[in-house]
């Protein structure tokens, strides 16, 4: 049975004071696909390989949004402003949380850092905005 989620993603920086950043309407949220680093050395007479482990493989999350004006430009511009200035490349932790009845629940939290300029789309600012974010997990 299909049920209806609300979904918000926190951006919360660590060590200063704790700031907070709610991202907006999101509609796409790429997971963390855990794996390892290793080498694996096929086998050239009969069955078999040999796996050297390496470690695990860096993870990138990317959240994609919309940012809706309430106010016409000035106040899409504000929003933008806010998102540049909120959502920093200091380490902080992200977490995916959705929302049953009341109570929010916790999908996944990680320890990231920002890796790339926030991305607005061309829209002009007329009316909604989208974005793009990419973060490095650095911790799991």
């Amino acid at each position: 049975m299909y049920q209806d989620y609300t979904v918000r993603i926190t951006f919360t920086e660590e060590g200063t004071g704790a700031t907070t950043y709610e991202f907006p309407h999101v509609f796409q949220s790429d997971d963390p696909k855990e794996g390892m680093k290793a080498v694996v050395i096929p086998g050239n007479r009969g069955d078999g390989s040999i796996v050297i482990p390496g470690g695990k493989k860096s993870q990138e999350i990317v959240i994609k949004g919309k940012i809706f004006d309430e106010d016409g430009y000035k106040d899409l511009t504000t929003k933008i402003n806010e998102m540049k200035s909120e959502v920093t490349t200091n380490v902080a932790t992200l977490t995916m949380e959705h929302k049953e009845g009341v109570t929010w629940i916790n999908d996944w939290t990680y320890t990231v850092r920002r890796i790339s300029e926030i991305e607005f789309s061309e829209s002009l600012r007329i009316g909604i905005q989208e974005y793009a974010t990419t973060f490095l997990v650095i911790a799991y």
